[in-house]
């Protein structure tokens, strides 16, 4: 069935309630209202009655008529007029004629019962000695009422009252007007007391009218209800007709975007996937170059330790180097001392070499002249002789002298050379290794500096897998959403198709 149709359906069906409502509301608020005015009709009835047995009492006939009756007739024989006009001077007899006779007129039944009645019509039934005794057990009860099908009951009790005169007829025998304790129409008083329940008013009211009106109410609301729901039925078709035009667009539309984004939610799960397959990729990678720059940072710390122990020895071995270079020098200054020294020396032996000459040749002619002396210069002659041998070997052993002193200048000048070289040699020395120290002392911190770009690279990769990991837990999340959204996308499409049968009466493709 399409939609269209169950719309004017269910536009009838809510019709058909409303005036199924309106009908029952009408009728309950008819009999309600109606109930309620009876009660008031009957309740300023049963008020009207009271304000006569007031008005009677406040006359104050009764007493007159007594006296009257009592001088006219002393024998206690009272004509039926006699009776009568006594009667018409007693309040509640007043109220039960004035509510008898208006019965016919204003349509509703009068009834006065007791238990203890005079006149046997009056005795009360079964139910209604129920109703009296409800009356005596409450003193403060005022009025009740029944409702049944046909009537509304109103009930009100009649108590003995002194001012209206009841207890004239039914107080103490003592007061009997004939002094044979009888009142004045000749029953036995009763010597009842103020305030006695005596008796009950009970006005019946029927509900015809109310039943009649309720009639011609729902008569009136169905002829109303009728016209009105084929006016909204003719307008609704009006509207829904073109309406559903638009409808059946609307879910054509639906169910293309639905095939949409189930494609789409299929194309996100797919690369939500691959994005969650290559951030754990990128998550292993990243830990394996984690540990790679850990195993280079530790590499790094142990070359720079290293570094600092090489600095450290070449600082040592540059001040030994500049320790020894100082030795040298002074070696060299001595040395060049010992040359010049033996410069001195050569010189002095050069001097002893000329003395010896000097001596020998003043020996050899001291022998000339010791031999031109002949024997008495032998003796000078053998002393000249000793003069000599002692000048040659003063030469001799100069000579050796001066050659060793000669071969020890040219040994102390080639040390002195090698001396010199080695003094250059060990300054090149120190010059390398301050260089040496310098490069250390650089590489040093070079290497410190490493360490600690290593360091800020290796939390930089630590921060780097901390977000890869929670992108891959995201990729994960958003593989979940994306197939959360392709069920309710297919959902969707389920739901669309649904509504196109609602929408066309029949099953979409």
């Amino acid at each position: 069935m399409k939609l269209s149709n169950k719309v004017l359906w269910s536009i009838a069906g809510a019709c058909l309630i409303c005036t199924t409502s309106a009908v029952l509301v009408s009728i309950a608020r008819i009999h309600s209202q109606g109930e309620i005015q009876l009660r008031q009709k009957s309740e300023a009835i049963l008020s009207r009655l009271e304000s006569v047995r007031s008005y009677i009492a406040s006359q104050g006939g009764l007493g007159d008529s007594i006296n009257k009756a009592v001088t006219l007739h002393p024998d206690g024989n009272l004509p039926k007029e006699a009776k009568l006009e006594i009667l018409k001077q007693v309040p509640i007899f007043a109220a039960m004629k004035v509510g008898a006779e208006g019965a016919d007129k204003e349509g509703y039944a009068f009834r006065v019962f007791s238990s203890e009645p005079r006149n046997p019509d009056n005795r009360a039934t079964a139910k209604e000695e129920e109703i009296l005794k409800k009356f005596d057990a409450d003193v403060d009860l005022k009025q009740f009422s029944e409702s049944t099908d046909e009537n509304i009951i109103v009930y009100r009790p009649v108590r003995l009252s002194e001012s209206q005169g009841c207890l004239k007829c039914h107080g103490e025998p003592s007061q009997s007007p004939w002094k044979n304790g009888k009142d004045i129409l000749g029953f036995p008083m009763e010597n009842w007391k103020e305030g006695r329940l005596h008796g009950v008013f009970a006005l019946t009211t029927s509900k015809a009218e109310i039943k009649a009106a309720a009639t011609a109410a729902t008569i009136n609301i169905l002829a109303w209800a009728l016209g009105l729901s084929v006016c909204a039925m003719g307008l609704a078709f009006m509207l829904l007709k073109k309406s559903m035009r638009s409808l059946s667009g609307i879910a054509d539309q639906l169910q293309n975007m639905g095939v949409e984004v189930a494609e789409a939610s299929h194309d996100i799960t797919s690369s939500s996937a691959s994005l969650s397959a290559s951030s754990s990729q990128a998550a292993s990678s990243i830990e394996q170059t984690t540990a790679a720059t850990e195993q280079m940072n530790s590499m790094i710390k142990l070359n720079a330790d290293h570094t600092s122990t090489a600095k450290s020895l070449a600082e040592e071995a540059q001040e030994k180097a500049r320790h020894g270079k100082e030795e040298v020098d002074k070696l060299i200054l001595s040395m060049d001392e010992i040359a010049l020294s033996s410069k001195k020396i050569e010189e002095i032996i050069t001097v002893i070499d000329d003395i010896a000459f000097q001596t020998n040749l003043l020996a050899l002619n001291a022998a000339v002249e010791a031999a031109r002396a002949g024997e008495q210069g032998k003796g000078f002659a053998v002393v000249a002789e000793a003069v000599r041998a002692l000048a040659q070997r003063s030469a001799t052993s100069a000579k050796e002298i001066s050659d060793l002193i000669g071969e020890s200048v040219d040994k102390i000048e080639k040390g002195h050379t090698v001396v010199q070289s080695s003094g250059s040699m060990l300054s090149d020395i120190v010059k390398q290794i301050e260089k040496l120290t310098a490069l250390n002392t650089e590489i040093s911190s070079a290497s410190h500096e490493q360490a600690q770009g290593v360091n800020s690279i290796n939390l930089s990769i630590n921060e780097l897998d901390k977000i890869t990991q929670s992108n891959a837990a995201a990729a994960v999340e958003s593989s979940s959403a994306a197939d959360v959204l392709e069920n309710r996308s297919k959902q969707m499409h389920a739901m669309v198709k649904e509504l196109i049968s609602v929408v066309e009466g029949k099953k979409a493709a």
